[in-house]
């Protein structure tokens, strides 16, 4: 899996090539800014993550991270997720709702409707997800899938 840079800019996040973090991180440790004295402060917080703090105000931290999947949709739009080998399509999340005296019904948790998928269409029944079902399962494993 291919290696990319989160890049937090006073809590706004992006995605950045490897080459292009290394960039930045070369640029604020040695480069032009540095003579220019645009840097306040360069940390290394591990091998991997640095943080940066320009003059200017903007704080940058670069974390290295692995590429994000790209998503897979069906003709209508639906994400299609692959868990233990098979391919399901997922529906959108459904939040929880807190309980309310008097009312009827309630969503105690937040789960996802999912179904089997063949030929990009669905198949067979309609079954939920939720983060409290045993790990392991393809329940679960589906809620993980969406939830990254």
């Amino acid at each position: 899996m291919n290696k990319v840079y989160e890049r937090t800019e006073n809590g706004v996040t992006t995605i950045v090539s490897r080459g292009e973090g290394l960039a930045e991180i070369n640029e604020a440790m040695m480069g032009r800014v540095v003579r220019e004295r645009s840097t306040r402060t360069m940390s290394s917080i591990n091998r991997t993550d640095y943080s940066i703090v320009y003059r200017d105000g903007r704080a940058v931290t670069l974390k290295l991270v692995d590429e994000p999947a790209k998503v897979e949709t069906d003709s209508r739009g639906r994400r299609i997720v692959t868990v233990k080998g098979k391919r399901y399509i997922v529906g959108t999340i459904t939040p929880a709702e807190p309980r309310t005296p008097g009312a009827k019904s309630w969503i105690p948790e937040a789960f996802v409707c999912y179904w089997s998928e063949r030929n990009g269409e669905t198949f067979g029944a309609t079954r939920s997800a939720c983060g409290s079902q045993k790990p392991g399962t393809v329940g679960r494993a589906i809620w993980d899938a969406v939830n990254r």
